[in-house]
């Protein structure tokens, strides 16, 4: 049960601080980017925001194999680097959105923060790609040199995607019509977890994680239907899952898949064009604020206010 806990724990971790990032990113990147070289600033400027830039990523890098050397790589060291295919665990593949999520998040971060420091486009995408692949590949490579992990395929699998994803997102804006959001409520277990054993967190907390696809509706509409479908609603389908640990005694049971479709309010078509508060909305339409919703599995019930 342990193993299984720990091994969920990163992909929740990352899944949380790599959308951190992309705000820290987004918050920093410039809206209009002028010329390659200086994008509108002296170059002095350029090259403190350079520094800056590289300070993040080092820094950022250099706090998670901290965090990770005392949290996970701390145990038995296996005899030979080894893989492990960890599909469809109890906790029934949460933690690959988890990755799917992480990947995303950390490729559009870093994409925003290149371009913050004057990197063409192109190339931005391409480092972003780059970076967010390395921070990730470097925890399976560790985590396959100790016993209790194993390098997971499946998890690369799911970073990959995410990471992609990003990347389609910028090279085809017109994609962003659907896009990945998450929603998160405390299970049971969580609301009780101090009184059950084991080491229940927030970002393991499967059973209270939902993870969304939401469609801009209005945006994919012809011109003609448009006016019937209020540009503020969107479309989501999402997946969550049944309690995992038992809320009562801790114990591991294996979860049923939630299968959802919920209506979304989009924080980007909120009133007010400051820079800075865009840039606020942008992050909080990356999370799926409450709203009615339709479980179609394991059970078939309507929703009213989903969280």
């Amino acid at each position: 049960m342990q193993q299984l806990k720990r091994l969920g724990r990163r992909a929740g971790a990352v899944a949380f601080a790599s959308v951190a990032f992309a705000a820290t990113g987004s918050a920093q990147a410039s809206d209009s980017i002028h010329d390659a070289a200086t994008c509108g600033h002296l170059s002095d400027d350029v090259t403190l925001r350079r520094a800056a830039v590289g300070a993040v990523f080092v820094g950022g890098n250099a706090a998670l194999y901290s965090y990770f050397k005392k949290a996970w790589w701390s145990g038995e060291r296996a005899p030979h680097f080894f893989f492990r295919a960890d599909w469809d665990e109890d906790f029934r593949d949460q933690d690959k959105f988890g990755h799917m999520t992480g990947g995303y998040h950390l490729a559009r971060g870093g994409y925003a923060l290149l371009k913050s420091a004057c990197m063409s486009p192109k190339k931005a995408m391409i480092w972003s790609a780059v970076y967010a692949s390395a921070f990730q590949l470097q925890i399976e490579v560790w985590d396959g040199l100790y016993k209790k992990y194993g390098f997971s395929y499946a998890d690369v699998i799911a970073n990959t995607t995410g990471t992609a994803l990003a990347l389609l997102h910028e090279t085809h804006p017109r994609t962003l019509a659907i896009k990945p959001t998450i929603s998160y409520w405390p299970s049971p277990e969580m609301r009780n977890a101090n009184h059950i054993p084991g080491e229940l967190r927030p970002s393991l907390d499967y059973s209270g994680q939902t993870y969304w696809f939401s469609t801009d509706v209005n945006a994919l509409l012809p011109d003609q239907a448009k006016p019937y479908w209020p540009p503020f609603l969107r479309l989501s389908a999402g997946q969550s899952i049944t309690d995992w640990i038992d809320p009562h005694t801790g114990a591991n049971e294996r979860a049923r898949r939630k299968i959802l479709v919920s209506l979304d309010f989009d924080a980007e078509k909120l009133p007010g064009d400051n820079r800075l508060w865009k840039t606020v909305k942008r992050q909080i339409s990356y999370i799926h604020l409450p709203g009615p919703t339709l479980e179609l599995t394991p059970r078939f019930i309507a929703i009213g206010f989903y969280k």
